[in-house]
């Protein structure tokens, strides 16, 4: 069965722009090392008439040199527990196909990003294992560069628009409805930004990764992530009347609401629209 969030997660980084900023997040000041503007997306290779596996390698000429670094990226969704023995596999058989290729070794720099979507923490897991003593054998285990997308905020942490829908998207796929929603909410805001030919390509294949990965129905979801009226559960209460009695009575089954409404992250005025109550009376019944 094909792994819809890997899916995504590489057609994200086939864009360009989005992967120049993705290592200039993590390499920090080390990126200015490298000529990313330079980098090349290496889509498939052949060794001894076989095609390599690995999820996503990208070549990176080094700034004043005539040397190139690899950047073998892995991503997995949820916990992995043969996760660095994978990686370092792929980049032995990469070495090999190097030597063969280009008659030298180049550096091969492997990072597992990681979606988050339980609860597993793979940078605390492998520095614990670096900790054990080989009393067999000395030097320390390779480097395998971690991308924790649970441990950021991609709002606030990327600048490119793409690249903050995408890893947005990414992080709350798997969220409950109304959370997922209120992020859906966000991830559109940005689509709206971008040019169209960017917009339309992307939410394509949002939409299409939406689909394949959520579990509710679909006619629910096409009248959800559409921007109709209906966005949330508790929304979709309301519009098919099964809380519009109550609504259009007491005042105080109408504070009942907002106040519910509050905290699960609904913005002033769509409180407003579907209580009736004003923004003076949620002020004096200390709801905002």
């Amino acid at each position: 069965m094909p792994d819809y969030h890997d899916i995504f997660w590489r057609l994200l980084f086939q864009r360009i722009d989005c992967t120049i900023e993705l290592f200039r997040f993590l390499l920090k000041e080390k990126a200015k090392l490298l000529e990313l503007e330079n980098l090349i997306l290496i889509k498939d290779i052949y060794f001894r008439k076989k095609k390599l596996l690995y999820d996503i390698l990208f070549e990176i000429p080094i700034r004043n040199s005539k040397d190139k670094v690899y950047f073998l990226l892995e991503h997995k969704s949820r916990k992995a527990n043969d996760f660095e023995l994978q990686i370092m596999k792929y980049k032995h058989i990469l070495h090999k196909w190097q030597k063969k290729e280009f008659g030298k070794l180049s550096l091969i720099i492997p990072i597992l990003f990681y979606q988050g979507l339980d609860n597993w923490d793979p940078e605390s897991e492998l520095e614990e294992a670096r900790k054990l003593k080989n009393p067999f054998f000395s030097g320390t285990k390779e480097k395998i560069l971690i991308f924790n997308l649970g441990k950021i905020d991609p709002i606030r942490d990327f600048m490119n628009p793409e690249l903050k829908a995408g890893m947005l998207l990414l992080k709350i796929i798997r969220d409950s409805w109304d959370e997922f929603i209120v992020g859906w909410n966000q991830v559109r805001e940005i689509l709206n930004s971008l040019v169209e030919s960017k917009r339309i390509d992307l939410e394509e294949e949002m939409l299409d990764y939406i689909f394949r990965s959520r579990t509710e129905d679909n006619e629910f979801l096409e009248e959800a992530i559409m921007g109709k009226k209906v966005l949330t559960a508790y929304e979709r209460a309301l519009e098919e009347g099964e809380l519009k009695g109550k609504l259009e009575g007491k005042f105080e089954t109408k504070l009942e609401t907002a106040r519910k409404m509050i905290e699960r992250g609904f913005p002033v005025y769509e409180i407003q629209e579907i209580t009736g109550l004003s923004e003076e009376q949620l002020r004096e019944n200390g709801i905002v």
